[in-house]
């Protein structure tokens, strides 16, 4: 009879610790905010290049970038990796690239950063005209 009693009362316990906690906050996911990135590069250096960018958008830096580009054995798609320098980091986008279409297309993804952009993602579609490198999308 004791072990009862103490067994309601460990139960009741729990249950007034539990709901004085209140409720759990939910997660809230960080919103994406629309971006455009503009790289120009010089291809005579092929197939890792040197050029500028800017942004505009939820983001508004320029400064050097550089391309390593790496070609699929046709040359129909390439992976290529592009480094924003900026004045406060670094920013590393991979690209996915087909090209199949005039002008080629592709997608983007920011994969990391340093200094102020560490913890900066974003991605979306991609178009090549000329040496140009304009993508569209959002940041989070």
């Amino acid at each position: 009879m004791r072990h009862n009693k103490m067994f309601c009362a460990a139960i009741m316990l729990c249950m007034i610790a539990f709901f004085a906690m209140g409720p759990v906050p939910a997660y809230s996911a960080p919103k994406p905010t629309p971006v455009t990135i503009t790289a120009t590069f010089d291809f005579s250096t092929f197939p890792d290049v040197a050029g500028t960018f800017t942004t505009s958008g939820a983001l508004t830096i320029s400064g050097d970038a550089t391309m390593h580009v790496g070609f699929n054995a046709d040359g129909i798609r390439a992976h290529c990796v592009v480094t924003l320098i900026a004045p406060d980091g670094v920013i590393i986008i991979h690209q996915e690239c087909q090209f199949a279409t005039s002008p080629p297309k592709g997608r983007w993804e920011i994969v990391s950063g340093t200094g102020a952009y560490a913890k900066l993602r974003g991605n979306g579609p991609l178009l090549m005209p000329d040496d140009e490198e304009a993508m569209t999308g959002v940041i989070f």
